[in-house]
């Protein structure tokens, strides 16, 4: 047998090794099976291969390549004459070996468990919108993507599992869920969340600062606490602060009066009327103070998806109010009227489908967009929209709506 003496330290040598290092590590560190070998990487390594193989005959200078027997090498390194040292042994001699297989297979383990506790902690809340948010960040194979970065889905799901919230900011957010306030400041995680949002809210994905926001808010967070704002109508309330002071004096002389967060962390505001109508659009507040003015019911303006500031003002509500909730007659209607019969026991305000059908115009109505929903409320609504396959605004409604928005004598 050819002495290690001889290849020690040699080209030849270093190319088997390295060979024979790739294969080990791509095949759970196992002596077994054959490397192919370039004889072209060194002038003798036909020579080292036929002396580590016993096979003379079967190569000559002129080979290209050759297949070598791992388990030979590995004997032939193991010989007392050639070190006595095995595969393993000699390769982990230079520099440790990785498991690349285990290593992936661990990976993945961890990935898959991150997906199932996000499936676990977030089991209890609405399952349709979870589960399009996790089918978002899969592969084809339903295994997590290589791209979602597995802390920032644990961060996520910690913040998902504590929405909605009423007014707090990202900072108390992500320390409250994450025990770091920074936890939402940048990276995957916020990213993750706002995607999820998304799908909740039946609202296209926003990229810049003011869509950003106004999405947080959706889940009662507030980015900024002085342009998060709610518009009211005829609110009055029982405190007497600065704040409270205005509330009824604005009521008191029918002007539409814009509430931020920041006023709403002066002090609690606790409607004195035992119903509270909370419709959409800005038009329907503008009509409502325009004919109505201080004979108006009291009045809330989501002006678009609830806001931190709305969802602020409704936690301080007085207990037994009840709540009559409406928004326009489309896709992200239905999904805002739903979450606000879930959240605050709401009661739907001419959400039903006979209101849909005498305000349906087709030459007049837009085309549905988003995600369809249900309307439990009301079953056959839904169906209507689907059917019809168009979107109706609340403002067609504002006649009706006055009705109810007038005192009764």
């Amino acid at each position: 047998m050819s002495g290690n003496s001889e290849w020690r330290g040699s080209v030849e040598l270093g190319a088997l090794l390295d060979a024979a290092r790739k294969k080990l590590e791509s095949n759970w560190l196992r002596v077994g099976g054959n490397i192919t070998v370039d004889l072209s990487h060194a002038p003798e390594l036909w020579r080292l291969c036929s002396a580590i193989s016993r096979s003379n005959s079967s190569l000559h200078s002129r080979a290209r390549s050759t297949r070598l027997d791992l388990e030979r090498f590995d004997a032939w390194l193991s010989h007392p004459l050639n070190g006595g040292l095995g595969l393993i042994d000699t390769l982990t001699s230079q520099a440790p070996l990785q498991d690349k297989k285990r290593i992936a297979a661990d990976k993945a383990q961890v990935r898959a468990d991150a997906l199932d506790r996000a499936r676990e902690v977030l089991g209890g809340t609405d399952r349709e919108w979870i589960e399009h948010w996790i089918a978002s960040l899969l592969n084809q194979d339903g295994t997590l993507g290589g791209r979602v970065a597995v802390d920032a889905l644990e961060v996520a799901t910690k913040v998902l599992a504590m929405l909605p919230v009423d007014g707090m900011s990202l900072t108390e957010l992500a320390e409250l869920a994450c025990g770091d306030t920074k936890a939402l400041s940048a990276g995957g995680a916020p990213k993750l969340v706002l995607d999820a949002l998304s799908l909740r809210e039946n609202v296209p994905r926003p990229v810049d600062p003011v869509g950003i926001r106004a999405l947080w808010e959706t889940a009662g967070v507030s980015v900024d606490a002085v342009s998060s704002r709610v518009l009211v109508l005829g609110y009055r309330v029982d405190e007497t602060h600065t704040v409270a002071g205005w509330l009824n004096q604005a009521a008191d002389e029918g002007i539409p009066f814009p509430v931020t967060v920041e006023m709403l962390m002066r002090g609690t505001l606790t409607n004195s009327s035992a119903t509270v109508f909370v419709c959409e659009n800005v038009a329907v507040l503008a009509a409502a103070a325009r004919t109505l003015g201080s004979n108006c019911a009291s009045l809330i303006c989501t002006d678009g998806q609830p806001s931190a500031a709305v969802h602020r003002l409704l936690a301080s509500r007085a207990p037994g109010t009840t709540i009559r909730w409406r928004a326009d007659f489309d896709w992200a209607g239905l999904h805002m009227v739903k979450r606000a019969l879930s959240r605050y026991d709401a009661a739907p305000w001419r959400m039903d489908v006979d209101s849909y059908r005498h305000a349906l115009d087709a030459r007049n109505s837009e085309p549905l967009k988003g995600h369809p929903t249900d309307s439990p409320w009301d079953t056959e609504l839904a169906v209507a929209l689907r059917d019809s396959g168009r979107a109706v605004m609340e403002e067609r409604l504002v006649p009706d709506l006055l009705m109810d928005l007038r005192p009764s004598l």
